[in-house]
Protein backbone atom coordinates (compact mmCIF):
# COMPACT_ATOMS: atom_id res chain seq x y z
CA UNK A 1 0.00 0.00 0.00
CA UNK A 2 1.29 3.18 -0.67
CA UNK A 3 1.79 5.85 1.97
CA UNK A 4 -0.65 8.71 2.41
CA UNK A 5 -1.23 11.33 -0.35
CA UNK A 6 0.38 14.57 1.48
CA UNK A 7 -2.20 17.24 2.38
CA UNK A 8 -0.47 20.01 -0.44
CA UNK A 9 -0.39 17.07 -3.24
CA UNK A 10 -4.42 16.39 -2.47
CA UNK A 11 -5.42 20.33 -2.09
CA UNK A 12 -3.38 21.01 -5.09
CA UNK A 13 -4.94 18.21 -7.46
CA UNK A 14 -8.31 18.71 -6.03
CA UNK A 15 -7.74 22.10 -7.21
CA UNK A 16 -6.67 21.14 -10.61
CA UNK A 17 -9.59 18.63 -10.47
CA UNK A 18 -12.39 21.69 -9.79
CA UNK A 19 -10.74 24.35 -13.03
CA UNK A 20 -10.94 21.17 -15.13
CA UNK A 21 -14.64 21.01 -14.46
CA UNK A 22 -14.69 24.55 -16.10
CA UNK A 23 -14.98 23.78 -19.67
CA UNK A 24 -17.37 21.24 -19.18
CA UNK A 25 -19.64 23.50 -17.25
CA UNK A 26 -19.26 26.06 -19.59
CA UNK A 27 -20.41 23.74 -22.34
CA UNK A 28 -23.14 23.26 -20.31
CA UNK A 29 -23.88 26.75 -19.98
CA UNK A 30 -23.83 27.97 -23.69
CA UNK A 31 -26.12 25.05 -24.75
CA UNK A 32 -28.56 26.15 -21.89
CA UNK A 33 -29.08 29.67 -23.77
CA UNK A 34 -29.43 28.32 -27.43
CA UNK A 35 -25.51 29.06 -27.77
CA UNK A 36 -24.43 25.96 -29.60
CA UNK A 37 -21.83 27.45 -31.84
CA UNK A 38 -19.96 28.47 -28.69
CA UNK A 39 -20.33 25.26 -26.48
CA UNK A 40 -18.93 23.05 -29.99
CA UNK A 41 -15.79 25.78 -29.82
CA UNK A 42 -15.38 25.37 -26.43
CA UNK A 43 -16.03 21.59 -26.33
CA UNK A 44 -13.36 20.88 -29.38
CA UNK A 45 -10.66 23.61 -28.05
CA UNK A 46 -10.85 21.52 -24.61
CA UNK A 47 -11.00 17.97 -26.38
CA UNK A 48 -7.44 19.61 -28.74
CA UNK A 49 -5.51 21.52 -25.33
CA UNK A 50 -6.40 17.88 -23.33
CA UNK A 51 -4.99 16.12 -26.25
CA UNK A 52 -2.23 17.17 -27.03
CA UNK A 53 -1.02 17.84 -23.21
CA UNK A 54 -2.18 14.41 -22.18
CA UNK A 55 -1.22 11.96 -25.13
CA UNK A 56 1.83 13.57 -26.63
CA UNK A 57 4.80 12.56 -24.22
CA UNK A 58 7.00 15.86 -25.07
CA UNK A 59 3.85 18.21 -24.24
CA UNK A 60 5.00 19.99 -21.26
CA UNK A 61 1.04 21.58 -20.97
CA UNK A 62 0.79 19.78 -17.80
CA UNK A 63 4.07 18.91 -16.44
CA UNK A 64 7.56 19.86 -17.00
CA UNK A 65 9.98 16.50 -17.72
CA UNK A 66 13.03 16.50 -19.84
CA UNK A 67 13.56 14.93 -22.92
CA UNK A 68 16.85 15.16 -24.06
CA UNK A 69 20.44 15.04 -21.83
CA UNK A 70 22.06 19.08 -21.11
CA UNK A 71 23.98 20.94 -23.51
CA UNK A 72 27.03 20.07 -21.83
CA UNK A 73 26.73 16.11 -22.10
CA UNK A 74 25.46 16.65 -25.79
CA UNK A 75 29.10 18.36 -26.77
CA UNK A 76 30.69 15.28 -25.07
CA UNK A 77 28.31 13.05 -27.07
CA UNK A 78 26.86 11.24 -24.52
CA UNK A 79 23.87 9.74 -24.88
CA UNK A 80 21.43 8.42 -22.42
CA UNK A 81 19.51 4.53 -22.78
CA UNK A 82 16.57 3.66 -21.48
CA UNK A 83 14.72 0.41 -21.08
CA UNK A 84 11.14 0.37 -19.95
CA UNK A 85 8.38 -2.66 -18.94
CA UNK A 86 11.05 -4.74 -17.30
CA UNK A 87 12.20 -6.73 -15.05
CA UNK A 88 11.46 -10.02 -16.99
CA UNK A 89 13.33 -13.00 -16.22
CA UNK A 90 13.48 -14.18 -19.64
CA UNK A 91 15.66 -11.06 -21.32
CA UNK A 92 16.50 -8.54 -18.45
CA UNK A 93 19.30 -11.05 -17.49
CA UNK A 94 20.72 -10.93 -21.24
CA UNK A 95 20.30 -7.31 -21.53
CA UNK A 96 22.30 -6.46 -18.40
CA UNK A 97 25.32 -9.22 -20.06
CA UNK A 98 25.26 -6.82 -23.17
CA UNK A 99 25.67 -3.71 -21.31
CA UNK A 100 28.65 -5.40 -19.28
CA UNK A 101 30.37 -6.34 -22.70
CA UNK A 102 29.99 -2.79 -24.02
CA UNK A 103 30.59 -1.51 -20.58
CA UNK A 104 27.70 0.20 -21.12
CA UNK A 105 24.99 2.21 -18.06
CA UNK A 106 21.22 2.35 -19.24
CA UNK A 107 18.56 3.62 -17.12
CA UNK A 108 15.60 0.61 -16.47
CA UNK A 109 12.42 1.89 -16.00
CA UNK A 110 10.36 -0.52 -13.97
CA UNK A 111 7.15 -1.64 -13.06
CA UNK A 112 6.36 -2.22 -9.73
CA UNK A 113 4.13 -5.42 -9.82
CA UNK A 114 7.04 -6.65 -11.72
CA UNK A 115 9.55 -6.14 -9.61
CA UNK A 116 7.93 -7.49 -6.68
CA UNK A 117 7.83 -10.72 -8.65
CA UNK A 118 11.46 -10.51 -8.90
CA UNK A 119 13.42 -8.69 -6.81
CA UNK A 120 16.25 -10.23 -7.29
CA UNK A 121 16.81 -9.03 -10.94
CA UNK A 122 15.61 -5.53 -9.11
CA UNK A 123 18.87 -5.87 -6.83
CA UNK A 124 21.18 -6.70 -9.77
CA UNK A 125 20.08 -3.97 -12.11
CA UNK A 126 21.05 -2.04 -9.24
CA UNK A 127 24.72 -3.44 -8.40
CA UNK A 128 25.56 -3.55 -11.53
CA UNK A 129 25.32 0.07 -11.52
CA UNK A 130 22.81 1.09 -14.11
CA UNK A 131 19.58 3.26 -13.13
CA UNK A 132 16.72 2.35 -11.36
CA UNK A 133 13.16 4.62 -11.85
CA UNK A 134 9.86 4.45 -11.45
CA UNK A 135 7.57 3.16 -14.47
CA UNK A 136 4.28 2.87 -12.14
CA UNK A 137 3.16 0.14 -10.28
CA UNK A 138 0.41 -1.65 -12.87
CA UNK A 139 1.45 0.31 -16.46
CA UNK A 140 -2.28 0.73 -16.86
CA UNK A 141 -0.99 1.99 -20.62
CA UNK A 142 -4.70 2.88 -22.42
CA UNK A 143 -5.81 4.62 -19.93
CA UNK A 144 -3.05 6.37 -17.56
CA UNK A 145 -3.53 9.32 -18.73
CA UNK A 146 -7.83 9.67 -17.99
CA UNK A 147 -6.16 8.62 -13.92
CA UNK A 148 -7.77 10.84 -11.65
CA UNK A 149 -5.79 12.30 -8.68
CA UNK A 150 -6.27 9.40 -6.19
CA UNK A 151 -5.49 6.75 -8.97
CA UNK A 152 -2.62 8.51 -10.23
CA UNK A 153 -1.17 8.92 -6.56
CA UNK A 154 -1.76 4.98 -5.82
CA UNK A 155 0.21 4.08 -8.83
CA UNK A 156 2.93 6.22 -8.71
CA UNK A 157 3.79 5.99 -5.27
CA UNK A 158 2.77 2.35 -5.00
CA UNK A 159 5.71 1.65 -7.04
CA UNK A 160 7.85 4.21 -5.10
CA UNK A 161 6.89 2.29 -2.50
CA UNK A 162 7.66 -0.95 -3.87
CA UNK A 163 11.37 0.16 -5.28
CA UNK A 164 11.86 1.38 -2.24
CA UNK A 165 11.62 -1.63 -0.45
CA UNK A 166 13.65 -3.87 -2.79
CA UNK A 167 16.52 -1.37 -2.95
CA UNK A 168 16.19 0.46 0.61
CA UNK A 169 16.39 4.00 -1.50
CA UNK A 170 13.51 6.17 -3.29
CA UNK A 171 14.26 6.12 -6.93
CA UNK A 172 13.95 9.74 -8.29
CA UNK A 173 13.41 9.45 -11.97
CA UNK A 174 9.84 8.77 -13.73
CA UNK A 175 8.26 7.84 -16.83
CA UNK A 176 4.97 7.58 -17.03
CA UNK A 177 3.40 3.87 -19.21
CA UNK A 178 3.54 5.25 -22.73
CA UNK A 179 4.53 8.39 -22.28
CA UNK A 180 1.09 9.86 -21.39
CA UNK A 181 0.49 12.45 -18.68
CA UNK A 182 -2.23 14.51 -17.33
CA UNK A 183 -2.81 17.74 -15.17
CA UNK A 184 -2.90 15.73 -11.54
CA UNK A 185 0.95 14.25 -12.11
CA UNK A 186 2.69 17.11 -11.44
CA UNK A 187 1.52 17.78 -7.75
CA UNK A 188 2.39 13.38 -7.19
CA UNK A 189 5.80 13.64 -8.86
CA UNK A 190 6.48 16.72 -6.54
CA UNK A 191 5.35 15.34 -3.09
CA UNK A 192 7.43 12.37 -4.47
CA UNK A 193 10.78 13.84 -5.59
CA UNK A 194 10.77 12.61 -8.93
CA UNK A 195 11.46 13.97 -12.30
CA UNK A 196 9.60 13.05 -14.96
CA UNK A 197 12.12 11.27 -18.18
CA UNK A 198 10.81 10.77 -21.77
CA UNK A 199 12.95 10.93 -24.86
CA UNK A 200 13.52 12.13 -27.74
CA UNK A 201 14.60 8.70 -30.20
CA UNK A 202 12.58 5.63 -30.32
CA UNK A 203 12.17 2.65 -32.71
CA UNK A 204 8.98 2.27 -31.45
CA UNK A 205 10.10 -1.77 -30.41
CA UNK A 206 7.07 -1.95 -28.26
CA UNK A 207 5.10 -2.55 -31.42
CA UNK A 208 7.51 -3.26 -34.10
CA UNK A 209 8.77 -6.31 -33.91
CA UNK A 210 11.65 -6.19 -37.03
CA UNK A 211 14.78 -4.92 -35.94
CA UNK A 212 16.05 -3.95 -38.72
CA UNK A 213 13.14 -1.45 -38.98
CA UNK A 214 13.51 -0.70 -35.65
CA UNK A 215 17.37 0.24 -35.55
CA UNK A 216 16.66 2.33 -38.87
CA UNK A 217 13.92 4.47 -36.48
CA UNK A 218 16.64 4.54 -33.82
CA UNK A 219 19.89 5.29 -36.20
CA UNK A 220 18.02 8.11 -38.15
CA UNK A 221 16.93 10.26 -35.13
CA UNK A 222 19.64 9.50 -32.90
CA UNK A 223 21.74 12.35 -31.89
CA UNK A 224 24.70 13.90 -29.08
CA UNK A 225 22.32 14.76 -26.08
CA UNK A 226 19.35 12.05 -27.01
CA UNK A 227 17.42 10.05 -24.45
CA UNK A 228 16.72 6.64 -26.36
CA UNK A 229 13.66 4.53 -25.69
CA UNK A 230 13.93 0.96 -25.56
CA UNK A 231 12.02 -1.91 -24.16
CA UNK A 232 12.39 -5.06 -21.90
CA UNK A 233 10.54 -8.06 -22.25
CA UNK A 234 10.26 -8.15 -26.08
CA UNK A 235 11.36 -11.07 -28.62
CA UNK A 236 13.41 -8.54 -29.67
CA UNK A 237 14.66 -6.73 -27.18
CA UNK A 238 18.08 -8.53 -27.07
CA UNK A 239 18.93 -8.36 -30.30
CA UNK A 240 17.62 -4.09 -30.76
CA UNK A 241 19.76 -3.23 -27.63
CA UNK A 242 23.03 -4.70 -28.80
CA UNK A 243 22.66 -3.52 -32.33
CA UNK A 244 22.06 -0.42 -30.93
CA UNK A 245 25.35 -0.02 -29.04
CA UNK A 246 26.97 -1.01 -31.99
CA UNK A 247 25.64 1.76 -33.70
CA UNK A 248 26.17 4.16 -31.40
CA UNK A 249 30.33 3.05 -30.61
CA UNK A 250 30.12 3.69 -34.72
CA UNK A 251 28.71 7.52 -33.85
CA UNK A 252 31.14 7.96 -31.29
CA UNK A 253 28.30 8.03 -29.09
CA UNK A 254 28.78 7.12 -25.24
CA UNK A 255 25.85 5.78 -23.32
CA UNK A 256 25.93 7.47 -19.54
CA UNK A 257 23.05 7.89 -16.80
CA UNK A 258 22.33 11.24 -16.18
CA UNK A 259 24.35 13.50 -13.56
Amino acid sequence: MPPPQPESCRRENTLHFILSLFPALSCVAFASVGRWDLSGLVFGLTFIVIGYGCIIPRARLFCHHISELPHPAAEKGQVWITLDDGPDPATTPALLAILDRHQAKAGFFLIGDKAQKHPELVREIAQRGHLIGNHSQTHPAGRFWTLRPTEMWQEIASCQETLRGILGADPVWFRPPVGHHNLFIAPVLKALGLTMAIWNCRGFDGIEKRADVILHRISRSVKPGSIILLHDATPVCVEVLERTLHMLQERQLSPVLPG
